[in-house]
């Protein structure tokens, strides 16, 4: 039988557990959209000296190193061993898909197109993880949700016609890019409806030793050798790669695993689109890139569809957090 007291602290426990949760997803949420806005830029620059598949060794070489580094190998193992062993398969798939598939299609792509057109095709896959989580994890969209995305998607128009002056020209790497945002986002899919349960550092460490199982794996069949790149590698790129590494794939990487733990797939996905704006004021001022009126407008209008598609959530986030203060003050 539940005492007085415990039918009182109880509700008031878990709205803090709420909160806590949110709140930390919100946190992750905002540093994955400072770290993707990068993504482009470094591995634009970095990506002239090496091909797809020494970009993926090295990105997920860094990742590794970073996620050892920072959690440790022996927790690390610990974890992976305490593992259910049903989630093994869709873990392997998941860092197959994310590790493997996506990572050389973006590479490729980026290698062929420019960076502009690199961060407006990568928020199509937003649009997939929409429809990806509402028919595989049966997710309900909000009609916020709706009104945000057609927003969003009018910002994304607006910079393909370049202001509605021009008509949309496709290059070479364009369906690359298309074609490696379909993989993330059923990669993410995958770990939004399975490994929920997972730490995100287990899962990004799976990943890791995924894509570098089949770097190696792959190595002896190519004919222009990793070691024959690194030679040539310009010695000013240092902290570009090093950034790269760190800004754009550990701290993307796991920001967004840890906001898809604890928000909706659907506001991760709509708020991404941020990296839009994030990504052409980086490429101004690291890049010298120039920053087209359309582009600004896009931008513009991405973060109104953004802040459209959140306003419900963050008014009974508001409500909710205003409930918990008064429920210690009385």
């Amino acid at each position: 039988m539940h005492t007085t007291t415990a039918i009182l602290v109880t509700p008031t426990r878990r709205e803090h557990r709420y909160i806590r949760a949110r709140t930390v997803g919100w946190i992750a949420l905002g540093i994955m959209i400072l770290s993707g806005s990068t993504n482009a830029s470094f591995g634009k620059q970095i990506g002239e000296t090496f091909s797809p598949l020494s970009m993926l060794f090295l990105s997920e070489l860094c990742l590794l190193l970073f996620s050892l580094l920072s959690f440790g190998i022996v927790p690390i193992w610990e974890k992976l061993c305490s593992m259910r062993r049903s989630l093994l398969l869709p873990l392997i798939t998941a860092g197959t898909i994310n590790g493997i598939l996506g990572p050389v299609l973006w590479f490729t792509g980026l290698q062929r197109t420019s960076a502009v057109n690199t961060e407006l095709f990568g928020m199509t896959e937003m649009l997939f993880l929409m429809i990806f989580g509402v028919f595989i994890i049966h997710q309900s969209l909000r009609r916020s949700h709706w009104i945000g995305g057609m927003i969003i998607l009018l910002g994304i128009i607006t910079v393909a016609l370049r202001g509605f002056t021009d008509g949309l020209e496709l290059q070479s790497g364009d369906l690359s890019i298309i074609l490696a945002c379909i993989c993330y986002a059923v990669g993410g899919t995958i770990i939004g409806k399975y490994l929920r349960s997972l730490p995100p550092q287990i899962i990004i460490v799976t990943r890791s030793l995924t894509a570098l199982t089949f770097f190696f794996l792959l190595s002896p069949f190519i004919t222009r050798s990793f070691l024959s790149e690194v030679s040539q590698f310009p010695v000013e790129l240092i902290f570009a790669l090093l950034s790269y590494g760190f800004i754009s794939r550990f701290l993307l990487v796991f920001s967004y695993y840890e906001a898809i733990e604890h928000l909706p797939i659907a506001t991760v996905s709509l708020l991404s689109t941020l990296t839009v704006a994030g990504g052409a004021l980086f490429a101004h001022f690291y890049l010298g890139e120039t920053v087209a009126w359309y582009q600004t407008l896009g931008a513009a209008i991405i973060i109104a569809g953004a802040m459209v598609v959140q306003w419900q959530n963050l008014s009974r986030i508001e409500g909710k957090v205003m409930n918990f203060v008064r429920a210690h003050h009385r």
